[in-house]
């Protein structure tokens, strides 16, 4: 084993916890960087610009649907080019410095994180626990589809059908099982749960129904953006660039003010309904405090956290935090409640800085210092720990460790 790992002295220890426990996941936006971006103050911003009355709303609604086009560039147009990747390179790019580049760099760390993960399930050594892995994750793109897709491996995300595949809590946790052809002999197969908290750009409300639809609904906002030009000829503000400029001249976070004077200097005002129409349509969790168009998601979104938190308050359970910085206060608080609740729970939180200054500030607002639990441990070893290190120096040797044994 590479005597350079820092964690060589934890890794009999974590064999153990990956062999004899229950395997959570808790994966954030990180994991997904940096081909897809975030835009970090988008909830204090649509939330302000709620509360501001002293606007006229056509300026109002113009100004939203910047903020969705620029959310929707960094976020969610490019799963297209995820969809249709193929014969991506095995390696990782150093550098990368192309689209496809931070793809193919991308791709791979779900690619050999997955296929290693079931690796290990597949030599679990008890039979007291089955060879599940729940993947809990706030992130709307699907990665983790296509990845799981392109293995042909097994998973359950809450769909059933086949023409019409139908969302509901009760097709999670299946078991699959494969009897051989000549001798009747049954084994259990490796399987994700893949529960995405934020709901998906794959989803599509129908009546009453959560329903998968695949990027059929990316594909009609990037055509109705294409032809209307809103993206292409710069008629909505780029959020993006505005947030950079202020910071790197001013140094400060940019404001809802600052996003109404920048608008304001418009001399005429394009027509964005349309556009706000068929975003709205996206089943995902809006990043504002209402969060919610309907009450179906909002049903579906609280039934998840109800599920996650049920699976952290079971015996010997272990959760590992992967590209997620404990700003959303619900999740943050059914973690640390469980922490709290469960002694047999194990949590490590993976930061990509030494400082996990983004962490440990999210935390405070809690008055939570990770020195106080015992059960809790930060895997802060230097920085740049991405998904590729996690595989690196985690992942890899416990499963080299377990088929040695």
């Amino acid at each position: 084993m590479n005597s350079t790992n820092p964690f060589e002295s934890e890794l009999v220890n974590w064999k153990n916890l990956f062999q004899d426990c229950n395997i959570n996941f808790l994966i954030g936006s990180g994991l997904s960087n940096p081909f897809f971006g975030t835009l970090g103050q988008i909830e204090v911003w649509l939330t302000k610009l709620e509360e501001n009355h002293s606007i006229e709303q056509d300026l109002k609604d113009f100004i939203k649907a910047s903020l969705y086009g620029s959310y929707y560039q960094v976020a969610m147009r490019d799963n297209v080019d995820v969809f249709k990747a193929k014969d991506l390179e095995d390696i990782i790019v150093e550098e990368p410095s192309t689209k496809n580049e931070l793809l193919s760099n991308t791709y791979k760390g779900y690619k050999d994180f997955l296929r290693t993960l079931n690796q290990i399930l597949y030599n679990r050594r008890s039979n007291t626990v089955n060879k599940q892995v729940n993947l809990f994750t706030t992130n709307i793109d699907i990665f983790f589809e296509k990845v799981i897709d392109d293995l042909n491996l097994h998973y359950n995300d809450g769909f059933n059908g086949i023409f019409r595949k139908r969302f509901s809590l009760s097709n999670f946790k299946k078991s699959f099982y494969q009897k051989s052809l000549h001798y009747d002999n049954i084994a259990e197969i490796p399987v994700y749960n893949l529960l995405k908290i934020h709901g998906s750009i794959t989803w599509r409300l129908v009546g009453s129904e959560i329903q998968f639809k695949g990027i059929a609904l990316i594909k009609s906002i990037n055509q109705l953006l294409n032809e209307s030009e809103l993206l292409n000829e710069s008629e909505l503000l780029d959020i993006v660039q505005l947030d950079e400029d202020i910071w790197n001249l001013e140094e400060r976070c940019t404001t809802i003010d600052d996003i109404i004077k920048e608008a304001e200097k418009l001399k005429s005002i394009p027509d964005v309904s349309e556009f706000i129409n068929e975003y709205e349509k996206l089943q995902v969790v809006n990043p504002t405090k209402e969060k919610f168009k309907d009450t179906t998601f909002n049903k579906t979104y609280y039934e998840m956290l109800r599920l996650y938190a049920n699976e952290l308050e079971k015996e010997n359970s272990i959760l590992y935090i992967m590209g997620f910085s404990m700003a959303d206060e619900h999740i943050r608080d059914i973690t640390f409640r469980a922490i709290k609740s469960n002694p047999t729970l194990k949590v490590f939180i993976c930061s990509y800085t030494e400082s996990a200054s983004d962490i440990i500030t999210n935390l405070k607002s809690d008055n939570v210092d990770l020195k106080d639990f015992h059960n809790v441990e930060l895997i802060n070893p230097f920085d740049g720990f991405t998904i590729h290190k996690f595989n690196e120096h985690i992942l890899f040797p416990l499963l080299q460790s377990i088929k040695t044994n």
